[in-house]
């Protein structure tokens, strides 16, 4: 948690803020990388991982996983997707999801949708009416979810901050 980025929850912008720490990655001197989304302020989820070795672009992995606030996310879990690259094929990123079945039966925990102009766009939540790209899905009440019945919350921000060793 250091950085040029002071205070990101007083920062009032409504722009994405990038830290030249990643430009500089070191993961011998990451401990731990945690993820938080927000929405309307109040902090939603946490995932802290092992950033010990890692790279900018590979700590976002189940193996990493140190500890979550989803009650039914864990190392041990079923997985299709536990990665920053996603589906690509429907360029999906940050996205941790359980299964695949047709839309109705897709399940997970979270997914960044993070552009308009993808190749292929199967499902409701791809193409969300009057929601402009990026948006940040996450399974409510703190466990995975369904994302096309619509049992999802957006998130209205997302933050990845770094701790060091020493």
């Amino acid at each position: 948690m250091g950085g040029d980025i002071s205070n990101i929850k007083d920062s009032c912008t409504n722009r994405h803020l990038r830290s030249t720490l990643i430009d500089n990655w070191n993961g011998s001197l990451i401990d731990e990388v945690k993820v938080e989304l927000f929405r309307n302020e109040q902090l939603a989820v946490e995932m802290f991982f092992d950033g010990r070795g890692s790279t900018s672009s590979n700590w976002f992995t189940r193996k990493r996983l140190r500890s979550n606030s989803f009650n039914d996310l864990t190392q041990m879990s079923t997985f299709n997707f536990f990665s920053m690259n996603g589906d690509q094929t429907v360029d999906r990123h940050f996205f941790i999801n359980r299964n695949y079945g047709g839309c109705a039966n897709d399940k997970g925990w979270m997914v960044v949708i993070d552009t308009a102009d993808a190749n292929y766009r199967p499902c409701k939540f791809d193409k969300l009416p009057g929601k402009a790209y990026p948006y940040i899905l996450y399974g409510p009440d703190q466990q995975m979810s369904h994302y096309d019945y619509g049992l999802y919350a957006v998130a209205d921000m997302m933050v990845i901050s770094l701790s060091t060793l020493g």
